[in-house]
Formats: C-alpha cells, structure tokens, sequence
C-alpha cells in the first residue's frame, strides 16, 4: 500500500534569506520615522487646533471687532502653526508609503512569495509593535542620561535608530518565514521485497 509523505515547507535560500532582513531593517527604519512623525504630528494637530480656537475665543471677547494686537497675532501664528502640522502630516504619510514600496521591490527583487503580503503584514505588525517601543525607547534614554533634553531629544532618536533596525530584521524575517512555498505531498509506493522463489 503506498505511503504518503506529509506537506512540508520549502526553506529561504540564503540570498532570501539575507534580502528579507535588509528589507526589514531598511523598511521599518523608513516606516518608524513616518510611524512617529504621523503620531506626532496628529498630536500636534490636535493641540493646535485647541490652540486656535482659545485663542479665537479670548480675541473676540476681548476685541470684538477689533481685537488685540497680541492676540491677534497669537491667532495667525496658529494657523500658521497648523499649516506646518498638516505638512509634517503629509510627509510622514509620503514616509509609510515609501517603506511599503521599498520593502516590497526588496521582497520581490529576492524572489519570496507574495512579497507584497509580506510587506503589508510585516507593516501592520511593526506599527502595532512600535506603538510600545516608542516608550521603551524613550525610557531608556532617560536611564541612560540625567539631562532633561539629552535624553528624550538627543538619545531618543539613536536608541530608536537602532532598535528600529534589529526589530525590523526580525518581524520581516519571521513574516517571510510564514509565506514559504509549500512543498506537496508525495504517494510513495511500497518497496518490493526480493524473493529467491521461481516463478
């Protein structure tokens, strides 16, 4: 009766292997910029906009129709504030894109399967990923320094270049490793047995 061997899964090459950790730390350094940047920048947006319109408020209650000069002039640098937010915004949006569109050349330049699978959902991951990372980067800034300003905004940026790099590897090698070619199942027929009986 013939066997069946069960369904294993083709292994990366070396070359696969090595262009799916350059995509990862390549990609996830360029998507962790705009990943933070679009963070950032909502933040930004948001106390801007709350800015403008106390601002607005205190103008008009004091002013009317003709408000104060310094008020009026905290009023237009808000919305140029908000302006220069918006940017910011698009850029780091311009940022994820370009991460998405270098992983998946990378991916498929190296010959992995479905390489823009991999890259969508290497991203989805490293963004959830990165949302806790940002703490534990910031976090260890301060550890490492006293100063106020060394840490959070000199350090920051180094600790988060580097983890950025070594975790990007990682996610991007273990998602490519879930989308290997699957190698099917072979019927293998029973070995025959020699006999020395004449026929």
């Amino acid at each position: 009766m013939a066997t069946t061997q069960p369904s294993t899964t083709k292994p990366l090459s070396r070359n696969q292997t090595q262009s799916a950790l350059i995509a990862g730390a390549v990609a996830h350094t360029i998507f962790q910029t705009g990943w933070f940047a679009f963070g950032m920048s909502l933040a930004a947006l948001v106390a801007t906009a709350l800015f403008g319109n106390i601002v607005a408020t205190i103008t008009r209650g004091l002013g009317g129709d003709d408000p104060n000069a310094v008020l009026r002039a905290l009023d237009g640098g808000s919305d140029l504030l908000f302006w220069v937010v918006i940017s910011f915004l698009i850029g780091s949006l311009i940022l994820i894109g370009l991460a998405i569109l270098v992983s998946g050349w990378m991916l498929s330049a190296a010959g992995l399967r479905a390489p823009w699978k991999v890259t969508m959902a290497a991203v989805g991951i490293a963004a959830l990923v990165d949302i806790a990372l940002f703490w534990v980067y910031v976090g260890l800034a301060n550890l490492l320094t006293e100063s106020r300003l060394a840490g959070p905004v000199l350090l920051t940026p180094v600790i988060a270049l580097i983890g950025g790099i070594l975790v990007g590897a990682l996610i991007w090698w273990l998602v490519s490793l879930t989308r290997r070619e699957k190698i099917p199942a072979v019927d293998e027929a029973p070995a025959v047995v020699a006999t020395d009986e004449p026929v």
